[in-house]
């Protein structure tokens, strides 16, 4: 019963009951006539939502602090008639709020709560829950609708399960369908600046040992992609319709470039003279590293995140390496206790010989890694010691290589609109 109901239900109990102690016939003509919406609302809820189906769907790539959007498809299968103002209430919670209900029982006074809600109030204002409304589900033309999802934060959420109500067509009472698909979600960290400092690193780093060398076209006008500009290029190998549309200058290039093998280490060190907003930083620059030099690596990838735990990704520069990395970056938790060493031979291991090992930690370089200092180490360590990069995030040098100022849909519209 929705809340009119309720009222309506509470009128029609008062003149049944004045029906019955003055015997009057007019009055329990009225009770029956007014019984009469009661069902048929009923019967026409149920018939609305036997016949509909939903079905959301998720963009793959997913950031903090960037709003996404979430799209529900309404389907009318089998029904005879269009299903009205079917409203869908999708949940949206923390992956640990999820586990630690599991794990508590609800107490007595939390479950006759819930009941009472269930039973008497139509709509949960809960910020967690998105209220949509499917004005019209045609049988032969689905319904679709979008709405905009905000994370706080990089962590694993959980969407749904969601609830199909409809009141559909006085509003007096409402029926409910559970839809029992929820979907994992991995936010990943906020996407922030990437200076020029970065790109001029990756273009000059030298390739492994293992590489394909550069093969050039047959002839010039053999091409093979487009990239973003650099320093040398010819202006004639500008392509203006493609910078109007990026923003930035690119170039047709017509040779294959090198199939550059890239590794990255993320030290997520947190005690004396390391905060936690440190290792805030150096995972949401790692997740923007991936998003925008995708392009300029084509070879092997490699990542470990030394925290809590210890954690590698590697393989061919693709989609599917990328979205593991987001995953590994969007589940990352600190630590004080993690083996740089052991995680730095596996990590070279990964990629071909020669490859640097860039190295962000909230700390500086350990003595044990320090190629310029006397020690002993292991064989292994002591053959890859030459080719760690390491970078301080607290350093003048992070400093020209990334900006965290996270980047928006205004600040993105605001870009395009100026190219």
């Amino acid at each position: 019963m929705t809340p009119e109901g309720w009222v309506f239900l509470i009128i029609l109990f008062f003149i049944g009951i004045g029906a019955v102690l003055r015997n009057v016939n007019l009055l329990i003509l009225a009770t029956g006539i007014l019984v009469a919406p009661l069902i048929f609302n009923w019967r026409v809820c149920v018939a609305n939502l036997r016949s509909i189906s939903a079905r959301r769907v998720v963009p793959e790539r997913v950031h903090a602090l960037s709003p996404i959007n979430v799209t529900w498809t309404c389907e009318n299968i089998g029904g005879r008639l269009a299903a009205r103002n079917v409203v869908l209430r999708d949940r949206l919670t923390d992956d640990r709020d999820v586990q630690a209900e599991s794990t508590s029982k609800p107490t007595l006074r939390q479950v006759l709560i819930e009941q009472a809600d269930a039973l008497f109030r139509s709509t949960i204002d809960d910020n967690e829950f998105a209220h949509i409304c499917f004005k019209t589900v045609k049988t032969s033309d689905p319904d679709v609708v979008t709405y905009q999802c905000f994370f706080p934060g990089r962590g694993k959420y959980q969407l749904g399960p969601a609830v199909l109500e409809t009141s559909f067509p006085f509003g007096l009472v409402a029926c409910r369908i559970p839809i029992e698909d929820c979907e994992t979600v991995f936010v990943a960290p906020p996407l922030g600046q990437l200076h020029p400092t970065w790109e001029r690193r990756i273009n000059s780093m030298e390739t492994g040992g293992q590489s394909r060398m550069r093969r050039r076209g047959l002839e010039h006008d053999e091409f093979y992609a487009m990239r973003k500009w650099r320093s040398g290029d010819s202006p004639k190998d500008i392509h203006w319709r493609s910078t109007a549309r990026r923003g930035v200058p690119m170039v047709k290039q017509y040779d294959e470039p090198n199939d550059r093998d890239f590794a990255m280490l993320l030290d997520l060190y947190v005690g004396e003279g390391a905060p936690r907003i440190q290792c805030e930083t150096i995972l949401s620059f790692a997740a923007t590293a991936l998003e925008q030099t995708g392009s300029d690596v084509q070879g092997q990838f490699a990542l470990a995140v030394c925290g809590q735990e210890t954690e590698h990704v590697a393989g061919r520069q693709n989609h599917v390496t990328r979205a593991a990395a987001m995953q590994c970056l969007a589940t990352a938790q600190e630590g004080s206790e993690a083996d740089l060493e052991l995680a730095l031979i596996e990590l070279a291991s990964k990629v071909s010989s020669g490859t640097p090992l860039y190295c962000f930690s909230t700390r500086d370089i350990p003595a044990v890694l320090d190629s310029g200092q006397p020690n002993e180490t292991s064989p292994a360590l002591k053959s890859i010691q030459h080719l760690i990069r390491w970078v301080h995030v607290g350093s003048s040098e992070f400093n020209e290589l990334f900006s965290s100022q996270p980047i928006t849909a205004s600040s993105t519209a605001t870009e395009e609109a100026t190219a």
